[in-house]
């Protein structure tokens, strides 16, 4: 097996100072951008004091809030006499105004997500999904409850970019003393597949890929952690169980390899064979990682996260597996994540990518 040891990283500063830099930038158009304030498609939109603003319209307080993919549509929920569903394109075009009748608007539990073709989800009652059409058409409501009798967390949504793959799953369900999870493959009303059922596992995380042909999950016990990867038929790919507990997970377009990322240390493994090609540390703690196959390197947006998505301190790693070598550079630029899990890297061209999902995108040059 093939691997980079933390012993060997720090034999990579030996190499010349010439021979590895990294040189980031700011996209020119978000100067002046504070940690509150984040581009959309055509605009951008702003946090302050319990309201949300983009183009000409300000919601105050919403009990959700949403944006697509695409960052091009936002879904709000206010909580009036009625509960009421509101959708915009970020021009400040309403696509949607519609009052939820049989809604509750003091249930703590609602949740709204977006779609990039104008689609909206509702969750209330903690495990109870109503589907609405990008004309607010409701199409149908699917029950995510465990049913069990000693309760469970409110069921979470997640899926590809295109909302087409969607996966309903219960994070945490209790059983008698004990805790699992349950994760489920929605393919219409009463229409499922069952990924993940277990009564001694809790669901730390599960993200469907861009393209929606894999979904990846870390369970745990609470002392240890797996990884677990399906594809969109329900087939499981991938195992592992990793010698400490996980953050997160990134996976490669077509889900050849597989990152994973905790406290300050990224690791790269190949799914096909299940060997870890490569292990790597920040000097800071890793906020998001992801490896990149056609360049051969890992990069990694370190800092200290804050509750509020505030990154301080923001640190870039880029480690070339091949070459072991490693270069870092400060990022002195407020930056803060749009919500959980939005950030990502897009590869522009060898050694040239983009960090997404943040108040400002910036570009990384990289130069081993």
């Amino acid at each position: 097996m093939k691997y980079i040891s933390l012993f060997l990283l720090f034999s990579f500063l030996a190499y010349s100072g010439n021979s590895q830099s990294i040189t980031v930038t700011q996209n020119p158009d978000h100067t002046g951008f504070n940690t509150t304030t984040f581009p959309t498609k055509n605009g951008t939109v702003s946090f302050l004091n319990g309201s949300i603003q983009f183009a000409e319209e300000q919601m105050f307080d919403p009990a959700s809030w949403a944006i697509s993919h695409q960052k091009s549509k936002l879904s709000f929920l206010m909580r009036r006499e009625a509960l009421l569903l509101n959708s915009f394109d970020d021009r400040g075009v309403r696509l949607i105004e519609k009052e939820l009748e049989f809604f509750d608007p003091a249930d703590n539990t609602l949740q709204v997500y977006q779609f990039n073709d104008g689609r909206t989800v509702v969750r209330d009652n903690v495990a109870s999904f109503t589907f609405f059409d990008a004309k607010g058409e409701q199409v149908y409501v699917i029950s995510n409850t465990s049913q069990s009798m000693d309760g469970e967390r409110e069921s979470q949504l997640s899926s590809d970019k295109a909302g087409r793959t969607i996966v309903l799953y219960n994070p945490v369900i209790a059983y008698g003393s004990g805790t699992g999870s349950r994760a489920r493959m929605v393919f219409g009303e009463n229409h499922f597949e069952t990924l993940f059922n277990s009564t001694e596992r809790e669901i730390k995380s599960l993200n469907v890929s861009d393209d929606g042909v894999y979904v990846a999950m870390i369970v745990t016990t609470g002392s240890s952690d797996e990884i677990l990867i399906f594809d969109r038929f329900g087939n499981q790919i991938f195992r592992l169980e990793p010698d400490d507990q996980v953050r997160g997970v990134s996976l490669t377009k077509n889900a050849t390899h597989l990152t994973t990322f905790a406290g300050n240390r990224m690791q790269v493994y190949e799914i096909l064979s299940g060997e870890r090609i490569g292990s790597a540390s920040s000097q800071a703690t890793i906020v998001y990682a992801e490896y990149v196959p056609e360049d051969d390197i890992i990069l990694g947006l370190g800092g200290s996260l804050s509750n509020t998505g505030v990154i301080a301190s923001p640190t870039v790693t880029a480690v070339h597996i091949g070459r072991r070598q490693i270069a870092r550079e400060q990022v002195d630029l407020p930056l803060s994540q749009l919500h959980a899990g939005s950030i990502g890297f897009t590869r522009n061209s060898s050694g040239t990518y983009s960090v997404n999902g943040m108040n400002r995108e910036i570009e990384i040059r990289v130069r081993f």
